[in-house]
């Protein structure tokens, strides 16, 4: 290790070698649901740095773990307790290289943050997709190897549908440059989604061309309280039908969480009163004020008259847009309860979201009736968060620990199999990382698994780049 580390430092220098107490950052998780352990991080400023690195990893038979904004959910980016890797940062490589608003187009290295990418669009009259919660954090680099979600989707769609070309370091030190920004390519296979989703499994990303799209300056919302939750696909149906594309957005909230949120942060403020069960929160977007308002206005009416909407605030300044957000940002349960949670990303057909839901509520009761079932999700898209404290209300008390991990085995395995049984996938958005791998075996078939292996073995025959991520070898 101590050649390693010196043969690294002469390379790229003091800035772009991390050891000792300071590495400690880099060893866990956004939510502190997964660590590992590593002795040296590496921050290359250049693609040229991530490929010396590499190539020195390889002579000393290293495995290396790439790390963007390390706001990931399933343990992607951090090392295995014990492995020896060497954590390689992306966090300097952040420089936004090329924005051509004419070619709806934006070049930008691994490390710049989604909130840069967006101001910079946002600049050229253009906007960029991908948003999340943590889009203060999280580098494009993290969000393409994810292929993450969030907040847009049901209007451009996730991480994979924003990619025009990438950069990457293959294993063996080789670069490969497929930085395009061609709309139409039927030249063979299209290389670049074997990285997007791929976790750093078989190549580090190191710089993006990116799509940007028309910038829609004007967003309303309106948080409304779900009248019907058996009928939340017809007012999802009337959004869409209303709004068309200038449906952005179209969020299911549980209404604990938004009486919840304001109490836990007090820096938002309660959007109105309400005992309902569950909300919606809805935005519509466009370039024209009165419009915007007036399709909003047609859908709050709308749904009211077919008894599918009940109480509901429309924004009315920038201020009340932005609380209705910044709340939506703090619903994830994790936010707001204490104490041991077990959670799934899933998703199952748009119009199947409320059954599912109300299967899975009753699954987890039915087999743990004094836990907190909690739940929320991208309707447009059909992902469902879902997160459960076995142990009851989450908010500090007491556990039985004689049959809590033998209680959530069996909660993991029959919830997973419901998922499946909707013709869904445990990992809608945040990827498989460690936490998902061996569940994942029972999505997918022998022979699925048998190509995603071949690929890994293809690109990484010495196994060393994120070992024990995303696929069982």
């Amino acid at each position: 290790m101590d050649k390693l580390y010196d043969d690294l430092l002469a390379t790229l220098g003091a800035k772009g070698v991390v050891q000792g107490n300071d590495v400690k950052t880099y060893l866990t998780d956004l939510q502190g649901f997964h660590s590992g352990s590593a002795e040296i991080v590496v921050r290359p400023a250049s693609t040229e740095e991530v490929v010396a690195t590499v190539k020195i990893c390889a002579k000393h038979n290293v495995a290396i773990v790439p790390q963007a904004g390390n706001t990931g959910l399933c343990g992607g980016a951090v090392p295995a307790a014990g492995s020896g890797a060497v954590i390689l940062s992306v966090s300097r490589m952040n420089q936004i290289l090329n924005i051509d608003p004419q070619c709806y187009a934006i070049t930008v290295e691994a490390g710049v943050i989604l909130q840069a990418v967006h101001d910079a669009a946002n600049g050229v009259d253009r906007a960029f997709a991908m948003d999340w919660g943590a889009r203060g954090s999280a580098m494009v680099g993290g969000a393409i190897s994810t292929n993450g979600g969030g907040l847009n989707v049901l209007r451009y769609g996730t991480a994979r549908d924003q990619v025009l070309g990438l950069e990457v370091v293959l294993p063996d030190g080789k670069v490969w440059n497929g930085l395009r920004t061609l709309r139409k390519d039927a030249s063979g296979y299209d290389l670049k989604q074997l990285f997007i989703g791929g976790e750093g499994t078989i190549g580090i990303i190191t710089k993006a061309c990116l799509k940007l799209h028309p910038l829609q300056p004007i967003d309303q919302s309106m948080l409304g309280e779900v009248a019907d939750f058996k009928r939340l696909n017809q007012l999802f149906g009337l959004a869409r039908d209303i709004g068309g594309d200038g449906l952005s957005a179209f969020e299911l909230l549980p209404g604990e969480g938004v009486r919840r949120v304001p109490q836990v942060k007090p820096a938002i403020s309660p959007p109105m009163e309400s005992d309902a069960e569950w909300c919606i929160l809805v935005r519509f977007s466009g370039r024209d004020a009165e419009q915007v308002e007036s399709q909003l206005m047609a859908f709050f009416q709308q749904a009211l008259d077919r008894e599918l909407l009940g109480n509901a605030i429309i924004s009315q300044s920038i201020a009340q847009e932005e609380n209705l957000w910044h709340l939506r940002d703090e619903i994830p349960a994790e936010n707001l309860y204490d104490g041991k949670a077990i959670k799934w990303d899933a998703s199952v057909p748009i119009d199947q979201v409320t059954e599912f839901i109300e299967q899975a509520k009753h699954l987890v009761l039915t087999l743990r009736p004094q836990a907190r079932f909690y739940a929320f999700g991208h309707i447009g898209d059909g992902n469902v968060h879902i997160l459960v404290f076995p142990g009851g209300d989450g908010d500090g008390g007491e556990i039985d620990a004689s049959d809590i991990d033998e209680i959530c085995a069996e909660l993991y395995a029959r919830m997973d199999q419901l998922i499946w049984s909707f013709g869904g996938s445990i990992c809608a958005e945040h990827g498989v990382g460690t936490e998902n791998v061996e569940r994942l075996t029972g999505q997918k078939s022998e022979t699925e698994l048998q190509m995603m292996r071949q690929i890994k073995r293809l690109f990484d025959p010495d196994g060393r780049m994120n070992p024990g991520k995303l696929i069982s070898m």
